[in-house]
């Protein structure tokens, strides 16, 4: 058994529900937030579609600059930008380890500011990092009365 392919299986139930949460926006619903000092629903969203691709760049040791470089070109605004480039990143992400074997998960890395894991404990915090990401966008929707009533969980 290739074992990411539970991860990704658990990241594609995360996207089901981004992208769900997505059609039932409009755009005003975007600057919707957890309060002063927080993300808008707009920022979060646009966190989500780089996550990815992103976190791939580190699971390979990126450098603060390049990250730095990837985020200043990657910062979509709406809605069509978001679930694009949600979509493309995890296509990269999928197609990039694709042909990696056991042995390449357990590489270990470093990322620029100094946490070492094994690309399979990169995997892990990609999926921790969406699925908290994914908990955000459903507490904002719930405080604002927005609550979509859709599935979180298989």
């Amino acid at each position: 058994m290739n074992i990411i392919k539970p991860i990704f299986h658990q990241l594609e139930i995360a996207n089901h529900y981004i992208l769900k949460i997505l059609e039932i926006m409009e755009e005003s619903d975007l600057e919707l937030s957890l309060g002063a000092e927080k993300r808008t629903l707009r920022e979060l969203f646009a966190h989500l579609a780089v996550i990815y691709k992103a976190d791939f760049m580190i699971l390979n040791g990126a450098t603060q600059q390049e990250m730095e470089e990837f985020y200043e070109k990657h910062h979509p605004q709406t809605l069509l930008e978001i679930k694009e480039m949600l979509l493309d990143h995890f296509a990269f992400l999928k197609e990039k380890t694709a042909c990696f074997t056991n042995e390449d998960w357990s590489v270990v890395t470093t990322s620029w500011w100094g946490v070492s894991y094994s690309r399979y404990e990169w995997m892990l915090e990609i999926l921790g990092h969406v699925y908290h990401h994914r908990g955000q966008l459903q507490t904002v929707l719930a405080i604002n009365s927005r609550d979509p009533k859709i599935q979180l969980f298989e």
